[in-house]
């Protein structure tokens, strides 16, 4: 019997999350589902059945990752044949039989910013204050043991996904102009990333000074817990999750295959985005 890591691809958008619940469609059980189904794995007691983290509702992911022990031998393509178009395997790797993907050396997040009114200086500002280490109960909705994380890098890019927006979609209007932040850490409290966004975005626009930030990273020990709102879910990507020793081997015909289906996406966005775009210039001609 062989023990197997697996890399894990999601389109957020149509789950209630990662994590199993009654009645509704989540990853891990779409993923556990399949399994079954296929023979890979019968009881998840047995199959020592892991996940590496529970995305929320909305959250999209290249990286997510799951592991099993099963005496059939993992075939990334028979899954993904059997799997929805949104949801696929990328990368597995051998791992031993004691392995917990919970316990990760690396994980990366991206947050997408789309405004306009963002200031690159004071991100990158606020960028230096979140590296290290800190304590993080102000950006976190549950109680727990320990609060203190470490943030090894944060990066900030201006994206320009225009030119491929205009050879795939010539139409497409340059409305996008996307600014993204990659935060680098061993590991997130819940809901961590999107409180962070929201400091990173008040500070941007002039709403927030980098002293109170500090002040959010340092609280006193009876202060009461801040009230940081989330930003949305949908925004955000757990990109990576990296571990000691384990290699993922990538199947270049699984990525391919959800790459396709990332791009079949766009294309009804953009169909979506032309009927709104129609009736907003219908209602403007109405009142011209």
């Amino acid at each position: 019997m062989n023990r197997t890591a697996l890399k894990i691809g999601y389109i957020g958008t149509n789950f209630h999350g990662f994590q199993r619940q009654p009645d509704l469609r989540t990853v891990e059980e779409e993923l556990i589902y399949h399994l079954r189904k296929l023979g890979y794995i019968d009881d998840l007691k047995k199959s020592r059945f892991r996940i590496a983290g529970r995305t929320d509702a909305g959250v999209h992911s290249l990286g997510n990752v799951i592991s099993f022990q099963s005496e059939k031998e993992v075939r990334v393509n028979e899954i993904n044949n059997s799997l929805p178009d949104d949801i696929q395997i990328l990368a597995k790797a051998p791992v031993r039989f004691g392995f917990k993907p919970r316990y990760a050396e690396m994980r990366q997040y991206r947050y997408v910013l789309f405004r306009s009114d963002l200031d690159l200086y004071k991100l990158n500002e606020v960028a230096e204050i979140f590296k290290g280490t800190h304590n993080f109960t102000n950006f976190t909705k549950r109680f727990q043991k320990t609060t203190t994380r470490t943030i090894d890098d944060i990066k900030i890019t201006k994206a320009n996904l225009n030119d491929y927006h205009k050879k795939e979609f010539p139409n497409l209007h340059d409305t996008l102009s996307p600014v993204f932040v990659d935060i680098y850490g061993e590991s997130f409290l819940w809901n961590m990333v999107r409180k962070m966004m929201r400091v990173f975005v008040d500070v941007a626009i002039g709403k927030l000074s980098l002293e109170k930030v500090e002040e959010l990273l340092n609280p006193a020990e009876n202060d009461p817990r801040a009230n940081i709102k989330v930003l949305d879910p949908d925004y955000l990507i757990l990109m990576d999750i990296k571990y000691d020793g384990v290699k993922f081997v990538y199947d270049d015909y699984a990525c391919e295959r959800f790459k396709r289906n990332l791009v079949d996406s766009l294309g009804d966005l953009q169909r979506k985005y032309a009927i709104r775009e129609s009736m907003i210039k219908s209602l403007d001609d109405l009142n011209g």
